[in-house]
């Protein structure tokens, strides 16, 4: 048929850049680092942010400076040259712990970044099993098309030896005719699913994803208790992890903020030579302070504390968040499997009543559209099947996310689950 043929080649339209037999996740998330925007700026946002240690360090750092001069008299005078040079080590409180809230904004940076790569790794095998889905609603809808056109023909060639009504034909050919608005839809969907994973690997997809695997067994997360997933949570989330050092940031910043008004000392060694008085060593210990800033200081620490304890609050708050998000992947995990062993049974059931509904229908006991219902109950139960395993994947993958313990490792335990 016309439809048939134009979507085997709108299947076969992508060119195959990955090799069959590589595992299509990895090389997916491998594409997505080169190519995804938003990946390659969190990278370069780290390294910006790591520059933070240098900075504040310098501030404890001995300053090392120097100077020449030369001066060429304009009149009777004789010419003079001088050179110094000079290091200064400064004595800082505030400086030592501007160092710690640096030290622990580098921890915090590096912590988003991770976290920006488990979200990249989510975000590969969400828009995997998105075209997943949609090639097997394809071929479900083939399939569905391709069935009800075959009895569109045996009830052609009842209706002409008065063995069928003409109703019934129409129905018929109203249904196909659904159909053939439903299939249109599918196509788009996997063209549309396609593009988004085209689009953040910048590469063209192979002409069909691997699907998952019949004998496809969920065991990318251990059986494990309810509590244990919460101290995981805990102890390896990482918007938990990076609160810990925003809170940590916002306590050293608190202490700065605290020893502001304490005196500054400074212990500067420097020589000097000049041709008219000769050589001059200093040895100098400066010690300089304010005694009022008319309130800013104090102001300005108690700023920081409270942004101190608002932090550890929100780190109360978020941990509770995302406990709560955990119990709802877990308990979905646990209920995920169950519905997969009930639509399994479910699409037994229906492929029973179709196979005696059609014995039925040949004994004249049931008209087509009997036969149209249940055929349509079977492939709606193939399509929920697989949408529910591959739910299934996508959920561990998050339950696995949210507990901070998503890794590149876990795409390869994924490809073998997929031929």
């Amino acid at each position: 048929m016309a439809t048939s043929h134009r979507l085997a080649v709108f299947i076969l339209t992508a060119a195959a850049t990955m090799h069959s037999s590589a595992s299509p996740l990895q090389e997916l998330y491998q594409l997505a680092q080169s190519n995804d925007p938003s990946y390659l700026a969190a990278q370069h946002t780290l390294n910006a942010q790591l520059q933070i240690i240098p900075q504040a360090k310098s501030a404890l750092m001995p300053q090392v400076s120097a100077s020449a001069n030369q001066n060429i008299a304009l009149d009777s005078r004789a010419d003079n040259h001088n050179y110094s040079a000079q290091i200064a080590l400064p004595l800082r409180l505030d400086a030592y712990y501007g160092m710690k809230v640096a030290e622990q904004s580098a921890s915090n940076a590096r912590i988003v970044f991770e976290k920006s790569q488990q979200s990249l790794i989510l975000l590969v095998v969400e828009r995997y099993v998105a075209v997943l889905k949609q090639q097997h609603n394809l071929t479900s809808s083939m399939a569905e098309v391709a069935a009800i056109e075959q009895r569109l023909k045996q009830t052609q060639q009842l209706v002409k030896l008065g063995l069928n009504s003409q109703i019934e034909l129409q129905d018929i050919q109203a249904s196909v005719q659904q159909l053939h608005v439903s299939l249109l839809q599918v196509q788009q969907n996997l063209s549309l699913a396609r593009g988004d994973l085209e689009n953040l690997t910048n590469q063209t997809l192979p002409n069909q994803l691997p699907a998952l695997a019949s004998s496809f067994n969920p065991s990318l997360v251990p059986s494990d208790t309810l509590e244990n997933w919460l101290v995981l949570t805990k102890n390896n989330n990482l918007d938990i992890a990076s609160n810990t050092f925003t809170a940590q940031q916002a306590y050293h910043n608190y202490q700065a903020k605290d020893v502001g008004l304490y005196p500054k000392a400074s212990i500067t060694l420097s020589q000097s030579y000049s041709s008219i008085t000769g050589d001059n060593k200093t040895l100098a210990i400066g010690l300089s302070g304010t005694f009022y800033d008319g309130g800013l200081n104090s102001a300005q620490t108690k700023e920081a504390k409270e942004a101190w304890y608002a932090a550890q609050q929100q780190g109360q708050a978020l941990l509770k968040t995302t406990q709560q998000q955990v119990r709802r992947l877990y308990q979905t995990q646990h209920t995920g499997t169950a519905q997969i062993k009930a639509l399994s049974a479910l699409h037994t059931a229906v492929e029973a009543s179709l196979v005696g509904k059609n014995k039925e229908y040949e004994l004249g006991l049931r008209d087509v559209s009997d036969i149209l219902d249940a055929q349509k109950l079977v492939f709606a139960a193939q399509r929920n099947l697989a949408n529910a395993r591959l739910d299934l994947v996508l959920n561990q993958v998050r339950l696995k996310q949210a507990s901070g313990l998503l890794s590149v490792d876990d795409l390869s335990q994924l490809d073998q689950w997929f031929n």
